[in-house]
């Protein structure tokens, strides 16, 4: 089910329950209505007829005859059945005295039952005795007549619960087409998120007229904008890794072509002099085995060079520590006007290898860098363990004194690239700070991984 419905039917639901109040509210109303006006007319006849009882005998009556006082009195009492809400019975104690249909006393309603039954008031009958000298007793009774005010509030309640039902009707259609036009931007962005599991990350959303879902449209533009440049800087990587790759394999095929090659030809040229003499002198074989030795040694030497570059051996044999040192003692000795200060602190021996030749190879390549472009006369490494939010991370900072950069307008290089994806792979924060003339930093957090 779709939010735009079920957004809707919450509303109606919200808009039946107001229905349902209002109509509990209308019908009370009603019925407290026509309690009170019954209540109040039959009120209003029991004193109307105590007021006839007592003017019966004035003194402009007391001339007529006891019989045109007795007719008088009976026709007052008969026009008190002119009051609305109650019906007024008068009898004699031989017959009724004001006959009437009750198709005429009694109105009839077009009120449902279920609405008379709501409203109607309790039938309580009222009876009086009255007592003259000029008449004989006369039995009075008040019936209670709401018909005609149930037919009132009746037309009343069903022309508030129909404009009540209209509005709700039309509210809920034109509440479930504003949801439609406020809610159609959803569309676009599920499009979106579409495309982006696509791998199509130029896709940019407009601005929405929701404050809610044009902040959506923000990030999400944001995340695309990030999304493409990690792709490009990605794919620059990747292209970079395999022309490193290439470059590595042309060294190796080099200098095992310039170093092993050549050594090898000599050795198997020495070798070939001595089979070739025929008088062998202890002299020239002392000589000949010296140079063998050389070759060899060379050989050797060459070796552990391309196995240092490919993987320095002190990391897996003395750990991390060890080979930072070892690297930054050959670096201090091959530079003249630049050196290298490193400090450790309390570094764990339990690295993973990822960890500790990610860590080798940023600091390896924060070197070049500061070699490179920085211009600097001296640079800081430390490494140590810290507790960050109750996590074990490792702490790696790479600072020199050189010329800084603007890093807002120079574009990252691939080496700084790489130093941020090694730090990423291990799940880690990199941070670099710098500024014309103020050097550079380099922070590293990685978390320590057992």
């Amino acid at each position: 089910m779709s939010l735009r419905i079920r957004l809707n039917i919450l509303i109606t639901t919200l808009l039946v329950i107001l229905f349902l109040f209002s109509s509990y509210y209308t019908i009370s109303h009603a019925r407290n209505s026509v309690h009170s006006e019954v209540e109040s007319s039959t009120q209003l006849a029991l004193q109307l007829i105590q007021a006839a009882s007592s003017s019966s005998l004035s003194e402009r009556d007391k001339i007529a005859s006891d019989e045109q006082k007795h007719v008088k009195f009976i026709r007052k009492l008969t026009e008190l059945d002119m009051i609305r809400h109650v019906h007024i019975e008068i009898r004699s104690p031989t017959e009724l005295l004001n006959p009437a249909d009750d198709d005429i006393l009694f109105i009839k309603s077009d009120a449902p039952k279920w609405f008379i039954q709501l409203i109607q008031p309790p039938a309580t009958e009222i009876r009086r005795w009255l007592y003259t000298p000029v008449t004989s007793p006369i039995d009075v009774l008040i019936k209670p007549d709401p018909l005609d005010e149930i037919h009132e509030s009746w037309i009343e309640t069903r022309n508030i619960l129909v404009f009540l039902s209209i509005f709700i009707i039309l509210a809920n259609i034109l509440i479930y087409f504003v949801i439609g036009i406020y809610l159609s931007p959803i569309e676009r962005i599920l499009e979106g998120l579409a495309s982006i599991r696509q791998g199509n990350y130029k896709l940019r959303l407009p601005n929405f007229r929701l404050p809610e879902l044009d902040r959506i449209s923000q990030q999400f533009n944001h995340m695309t904008q990030v999304l493409s440049e990690t792709k490009v800087r990605n794919q620059l990587l990747t292209k970079r890794s395999l022309e490193i790759q290439e470059e590595e394999r042309q060294n190796l095929s080099q200098e095992l072509h310039d170093e092993l090659g050549q050594t090898i030809t000599a050795i198997k040229a020495v070798a070939v002099s001595i089979s070739n003499k025929t008088t062998i002198e202890k002299r020239y074989i002392n000589s000949s085995v010296r140079t063998i030795v050389k070759y060899s040694d060379h050989i050797y030497q060459v070796a552990k060079n391309m196995m240092h570059r490919l993987r320095p051996s002190v990391l897996d044999e003395f750990g991390l520590v060890k080979a930072l040192q070892n690297m930054i003692d050959e670096w201090n000795d091959n530079q003249e006007n630049i050196f290298c200060d490193f400090t450790f602190e309390d570094i764990p021996s339990y690295l993973s290898d990822s960890l500790r030749i990610s860590l080798y190879r940023i600091t390896q390549e924060g070197l070049t860098n500061t070699l490179k472009y920085s211009k600097a006369s001296k640079v800081n490494v430390k490494i140590r363990k810290v507790v960050d939010d109750g996590v074990e991370k490792i702490n790696l900072k790479i600072e020199d004194n050189g010329i800084g950069m603007d890093k807002d307008g120079v574009k990252p290089g691939f080496g700084i690239l790489g130093m941020r994806e090694r730090v990423e792979m291990n799940e880690g924060e990199f941070a670099i700070d710098s500024a014309p003339e103020a050097g550079v930093k380099i922070n590293i957090l990685v978390p320590l991984s057992k």
